[in-house]
């Protein structure tokens, strides 16, 4: 592909490019709206940036570099003393504070260890394995009947979501709530519809934690507003962000998964088959989907100026680091955009590195494997809907899929 193909240029009507900044380095990609996305498939719309330098500085959303290739993004996940999480979305301030990822060590470690107990992988498996597995076969044995689903909104969405709520014990009834601030966070909405909705969740929240300093649980929840008697304590901002923080990590990431794999699922008869098969193989598949579809693109803001492959970049610059870059990067996977059960162990960065590796991944890892488990033993052989319109996806901090129609043999 041609520099012109790619779209590399001279800002012209956007940031303007920094004096550091080598014109060689400067592609036109918008991580919002990538060239391609209109094809459906968001993964080869960001896949494009892989015939550009590994990094480069985009004019869009203020200017900022971006990390395309694994090692780097690895390296700036790994490099706290180097990369701040305090902005951790571009542009820069568009990312309220939630405490302990926008935080960096030492006090990313006083918030961490808040959540750690209840994120525990003995925790997750034996408090919520038994839950998850019957809200899973519920709503699996619902759409079976139909021959049909849009498994985004019948199945993906509802399934982590319940998981979710009765895993920090939020009423269900205020469904319709939650999930219009989630979508009002993770999507392109405007600035006013985000402020708004981010008002309302944080009032709720906040009358949530002094509800439950009242009357403690055994949730996550309970755990963040006794905060405020820990002798760090500063003020409420730090225990609405951490549980902002809980409440919006659940709310999108899982079902993005979710949707990806149903659809690369979809695409491979053999590999649904397999699964039938051969369950032991379920726990390799997991991994080989979480490495495949990265999920993620967060900001790290510069803490001091570093070169590297021929970057020069300052202080104060904001840099994007790509997880679903990193997924499909064909100098640490071979055929990556390829689900192989059989890959083996093999090291992947979709659910971060260094101190801020994600605090969900356990449960995040439980949720697909009752997914596969369940799905495998109770549905038919599912395959695209060829009568509906064709999948797709959305670009963003955090990917996903919009619609997948599938349709099985009732």
């Amino acid at each position: 592909m041609s520099d012109v193909d790619l779209g590399l240029m001279a800002t012209t009507g956007k940031a303007k490019r920094p004096d550091h900044v080598d014109p060689a380095l400067v592609v036109d990609f918008d991580y919002l709206r990538p060239d391609g996305i209109e094809g459906g498939d968001v993964f080869s719309a960001f896949g494009r940036l892989h015939d550009a330098p590994d990094i480069c500085w985009s004019p869009h959303h203020g200017g900022h570099w971006i990390f395309s290739r694994g090692e780097d993004i690895q390296w700036a996940q790994e490099s706290h003393e180097l990369f701040s999480n305090a902005e951790k979305s571009v542009p820069k301030g568009s990312f309220p504070s939630m405490p302990p990822i926008t935080e960096n060590p030492p006090d990313h470690t006083r918030y961490r260890a808040v959540l750690n107990p209840y994120f525990a992988k003995n925790n997750v498996v034996a408090k919520y394995e038994p839950k998850s597995r019957a809200i899973v076969t519920s709503l699996i044995e619902e759409i079976r009947p139909k021959g049909a689903c849009e498994f985004v909104s019948e199945f993906a969405v509802i399934a982590p979501l319940k998981i979710f709520w009765d895993f920090v014990d939020l009423p269900y009834d205020r469904r319709e709530d939650f999930l219009r601030w989630g979508k009002m966070f993770m999507a392109n909405a405007s600035s006013e519809d985000r402020i708004a909705a981010n008002q309302e969740m944080c009032a709720y929240l906040e009358q949530l934690l002094d509800e439950r300093l009242d009357a403690p649980g055994d949730d996550v929840f309970t755990g963040i507003s006794q905060w405020r008697t820990n002798k760090r304590f500063r003020h409420m901002d730090e225990l609405v962000g951490m549980a902002q923080l809980v409440f919006l990590g659940g709310q999108d990431t899982v079902a993005s998964m979710m949707g990806f794999s149903m659809l690369q699922l979809a695409q491979r008869v053999d590999l649904q088959q397999r699964l039938k098969d051969d369950p032991d193989i379920i726990s390799a598949a997991v991994e080989e989907l979480l490495r495949r579809n990265g999920l993620s693109n967060t900001g790290r803001l510069l803490r001091q100026d570093i070169t590297r492959k021929g970057a020069t970049m300052k202080e104060g610059d904001m840099v994007m680091v790509m997880n679903s870059l990193s997924s499909i990067d064909d100098r640490l996977y071979n055929d990556p955009f390829k689900l192989d059960f059989d890959r083996g162990s093999v090291h992947h960065n979709s659910m971060g590195n260094g101190p801020h590796k994600c605090v969900g991944q356990h449960l995040a890892r439980l949720e697909m494997r009752v997914l596969l488990e369940e799905w495998a033993q109770r549905m038919p052989i599912v395959r695209l809907d060829p009568d509906k319109p064709a999948p797709t996806s959305r670009a963003g901090s955090v990917i996903g899929m919009n619609h997948l129609h599938l349709v099985w043999d009732k």
